[in-house]
């Protein structure tokens, strides 16, 4: 589907209808990365400027995803949920509680649920994740990481579930690829916690897949909140950490926890 060169009017919305248009045609898969700002500039008739004012407007409904050094990336080919813009508007801590709740519930369904493709498909993402996590290079292993999680959530076959557990990905990309950049991976990381997690779910246990991921997810939200303290001058009051997670510098690898912590 070709674009063509647009005419007066307000161009970034103009432009930014254009881009509607061609991610709805599919010309860009979710996951592949924009053309050069440039090159859009070319197409849409327009100037580089017109293009950022569009990406921004595509940005804050949903559909894209700028990556600092990275470029700009498709998260949905349609627009989404007018509740999904406030998720990413949402203080990150408060994204956590309820990543928490939601993927807790996943991974009891998931238990339940799981087909031997589900099976299939939650192995070669473990695997997958180690591997980038042996790269030792953060991005890349923060998306294996929720590739992960997400074969977890697709495995609960629950639509809904799954749509709402999309929504939060850019949120907690953004978070992960901070934490993780900002200590030591095996501080933050143990593959135990993940491999529990996937055991749980062949196994059928319901309690067990609840218990593995509340190590995993919780661990990362204390983290995420100690880091908020320090940047906020640790002195003013914070919420209290959920249940069973105790406050702990996030940069002292002597108080990680007894499961070992998780990126997430």
């Amino acid at each position: 589907m070709a674009m063509t060169p647009i005419g007066r009017g307000s161009l970034g919305e103009l432009a930014a209808d254009q881009l509607r248009e061609q991610l709805a045609a599919g010309a860009w898969p979710v996951g592949t990365k924009l053309p050069a700002e440039n090159v859009l500039a070319t197409q849409l008739g327009v100037g580089r400027s017109t293009v950022r004012e569009a990406v921004r407007v595509l940005v804050a409904a949903g559909q894209l995803e700028t990556r600092q050094g990275s470029g700009t990336y498709v998260l949905a080919l349609e627009p989404p949920p007018e509740w999904e813009p406030r998720v990413r508007r949402a203080d990150v801590l408060d994204v956590y509680e309820v990543r928490e709740a939601l993927e807790s519930q996943a991974a009891r369904l998931a238990a339940q649920r799981r087909t031997d493709d589900d099976l299939v498909a939650i192995d070669a993402a473990l695997v997958a994740r180690e591997v980038a996590r042996g790269g030792g290079v953060v991005e890349p292993f923060v998306d294996a990481d929720l590739a992960f999680h997400h074969a977890i959530v697709a495995a609960a076959h629950n639509a809904l579930l799954e749509e709402m557990f999309r929504s939060f990905l850019g949120v907690l990309r953004a978070a992960l690829v901070h934490v993780v950049e900002e200590t030591v991976l095996d501080v933050v990381d143990d593959a135990r916690a993940h491999a529990d997690l996937a055991a749980a779910i062949r196994a059928g246990d319901p309690d067990a897949a609840i218990a593995a991921t509340h190590a995993n997810v919780t661990v990362t939200g204390g983290q995420l909140r100690a880091a908020a303290d320090a940047e906020a001058g640790s002195d003013a009051p914070t919420a209290p950490l959920p249940s069973g997670t105790a406050p702990r510098d996030a940069g002292d690898p002597s108080e990680t926890t007894s499961d070992g912590s998780a990126p997430a």
